[in-house]
């Protein structure tokens, strides 16, 4: 016999060794010892100990390239589990504690660089305590308060540029008051929910802390709005589905209402539009700064030049252009007509 063939057989004789001495079952059907699982390609999926049935010490878990997918340090008589998780590049998935196979204190997750992701807080597998979330800089983007598996408390979240808002839960519905800040921390939305739903007053304020916009509702339906115009000497508020279309004349911005008020004011026309709703108005003219109400635009018409005339309701004291970026967008409101 050759010595290849007779470490063959002593490899054999191991590997069968130590077959045997795994996956064993006492008289009373409990697993003891060393116990290990394969999958169907015969590649280690865990390997761990037994003790009258119950896992002690640590179980290793594998991918299937036998790199370590998970690690459990058992104690209690298999009843907790201190376990970490593992990305492919060996790094940090996950680690906290389990209890009764269930997700039990605190969890901290990590991204495959090793940052920290969130904190997360259990009991027996509920949710539950402060939840908080974190950007790849470290930075806190949410926080969530949970009881009983439900959100409930305090949510935060951070929208960085455009600022952060705070509401309250019960019960995984919205409830209480709302309040959204900008990015310096001065408030630009104050409101509330009830059962989910917007209600009662709503008010929206610019960086200097005056109100640009209120709104009532009642069970999440909009009842009113209305928009803050600086005349000047005094603010006046009108309702936003009662603005016919707006344009630029000098330094001053007209306002022109469904009943054919016009109304002159020094509102900048941009930080106006952000506060009424872009879907309702469209832009005519850029150079006029001139926009309309989808409702109140009633044809066009040719004008010298190329240019065309609007039509609008109710009727401009001068005829009013578009311009050819615009007339596309009118086009497709109207029949096409070949001027």
């Amino acid at each position: 016999m050759n010595r290849l063939v007779r470490l063959f057989l002593l490899l054999f004789v191991l590997i069968s060794f130590e077959a045997l001495a795994q996956n064993k079952i006492d008289e009373n059907g409990k697993k003891q010892g060393p116990w290990s699982k394969l999958d169907k390609n015969g590649k280690k999926i865990y390997q761990g100990n037994f003790k009258d049935d119950y896992e002690v010490g640590t179980f290793t878990y594998f991918y299937e390239d036998g790199k370590v997918k998970a690690s459990s340090v058992f104690s209690d008589n298999g009843k907790k589990a201190k376990t970490t998780t593992f990305y492919p590049n060996a790094n940090i998935m996950s680690e906290g504690e389990y209890l009764d196979k269930k997700k039990n204190g605190k969890w901290v997750l990590y991204d495959e660089n090793g940052k920290k992701l969130s904190e997360e807080f259990y009991s027996k597998g509920l949710k539950t305590g402060v939840w908080n979330v974190f950007d790849k800089d470290g930075q806190l983007v949410e926080t969530i308060n949970y009881l009983n598996d439900k959100r409930n408390g305090i949510y935060y979240k951070n929208t960085y540029q455009k600022g952060y808002f705070y509401f309250t839960f019960k019960d995984d519905k919205r409830d209480g008051p709302y309040e959204d800040f900008f990015y310096f921390q001065k408030l630009k939305i104050k409101g509330s929910y009830s059962n989910n739903l917007k209600e009662g007053d709503w008010k929206y304020f610019d960086s200097i802390g005056s109100v640009v916009k209120t709104q009532t509702w009642k069970n999440d339906v909009l009842v009113s709005e209305k928009v803050s115009l600086d005349l000047g000497s005094e603010v006046k508020f009108v309702e936003t589905k009662n603005i016919a279309y707006l344009y630029q004349t000098g330094k001053r911005l007209n306002v022109t209402l469904m009943s054919g008020e016009s109304i002159s004011c020094i509102n900048n026309v941009d930080k106006l539009l952000d506060v009424l709703s872009l879907d309702s108005f469209i832009q005519l003219n850029k150079k006029l700064m001139l926009y309309a109400n989808i409702s109140s635009i009633k044809g066009i018409e040719p004008a010298t030049g190329g240019d065309y005339y609007i039509i609008l309701e109710p009727k401009t004291p001068s005829k009013l252009t578009t311009d050819k970026e615009s007339r596309m967008a009118l086009e497709k409101m109207f029949k096409k007509q070949d001027f």
